[in-house]
């Protein structure tokens, strides 16, 4: 499995890292990497019309933000990173 970054998940990226650690993000990353299905990841499926495999994955020692992610044959996509507050808005309406 390859991952791929999003141009948007780039740019909240650095945004986010403002706020919480870039290690721990990275950490994330990798992790998902290695073994998507780790508990530590809390990997759920997003019930999407418009994309039937979203799904998102916690980032590591913080509760409050999530990854979006989409996958594709053997490509994973790194779509966006957000808090939990728009993760909520974003999926409600997906």
């Amino acid at each position: 499995m390859s991952l791929e970054f999003d141009v948007k998940y780039k740019r909240s990226k650095k945004k986010v890292a403002k706020k919480i650690s870039l290690t721990l993000i990275k950490e994330t990353e990798e992790l998902y990497k290695t073994d998507p299905s780790h508990t530590k990841l809390n990997l759920k499926n997003i019930i999407c019309k418009r994309d039937k495999q979203k799904q998102s994955i916690r980032v590591l020692g913080n509760d409050g933000y999530r990854i979006l992610l989409t996958y594709k044959d053997d490509i994973v996509y790194f779509q966006d990173i957000m808090n939990h507050d728009k993760y909520d808005r974003l999926t409600k309406d997906c």
